[in-house]
């Protein structure tokens, strides 16, 4: 049984809400906050200690201060492989077309997705998928991953030194995708091959998340019925 456990969540997060209840059976005193949107700001009690702090899709970047006041480790899972770091990391997976992607759980540090890894979990992308199908499968391949992780940790606090270990061969990419890398991505080259504006276009297509094109300063949102388009 952990003592106590602090968990970062994600609002309207139904991965989140089954790893509410799971750290409820698991600890002795729980702790949970809901992230709920991004540059949001939280205030922990600096006397408080926690067996672990784990963090499943949040917006929160915690202070040094604050991933200090973990005993054995501030975990977080990330959506997406060592290969993509920061913001948009799987919109540059189906971009690059690469064939496998995943989530990877690793030790918070004072940086963005720079902590020593613990683990890798990979799924294989079918070139059929859109962004939307793949991610679902992030989200639940990183539920997963927290599940075994967890499970293993409860066995024995010194399994989290055997994990990173095991993983110390796995490097961080030095790319880090920003925020303005993201917004370029979503604006569609027109100088493109037809194959390649495509692939922008399933990249980037989500919901209200939409590829534009960019003409005279006015933004033109591409439709939905572009991503059928076979010839």
């Amino acid at each position: 049984m952990f003592n106590s456990i602090l968990f970062i969540g994600r609002k309207n997060c139904i991965y989140s809400e089954k790893l509410k209840k799971f750290f409820n059976i698991k600890s002795k005193k729980f702790t949970y906050i809901e992230s709920k949107y991004k540059k949001q700001k939280i205030k922990l009690n600096d006397k408080e200690k926690y067996d672990y702090i784990f963090c499943f899709r949040s917006f929160l970047i915690l202070k040094k201060s604050q991933l200090n006041q973990a005993i054995y480790g501030a975990i977080n899972f990330h959506p997406g492989t060592p290969d993509f770091r920061g913001i948009g990391c799987i919109n540059y997976a189906i971009y690059k077309n690469v064939k496998k992607y995943g989530s990877t759980c690793h030790l918070m540090d004072d940086k963005i997705d720079n902590g020593k890894i613990i683990d890798v979990s990979y799924f294989k992308i079918d070139r059929q998928s859109n962004l939307s199908q793949l991610l679902r499968k992030t989200h639940k391949t990183m539920f997963i991953q927290a599940i075994n992780i967890i499970n293993y940790l409860f066995k024995d606090h010194k399994n989290l030194i055997k994990l990173i270990k095991q993983n110390n061969n796995i490097k961080w990419s030095k790319k880090i995708y920003k925020i303005r890398d993201l917004e370029m991505l979503y604006r569609i080259d027109l100088n493109k091959s037809k194959t390649g504006i495509l692939n922008q276009i399933r990249s980037t297509y989500l919901n209200e998340y939409r590829p534009y094109i960019l003409h005279k300063k006015i933004k033109y949102y591409l439709d939905k019925k572009l991503l059928d388009e076979k010839n």
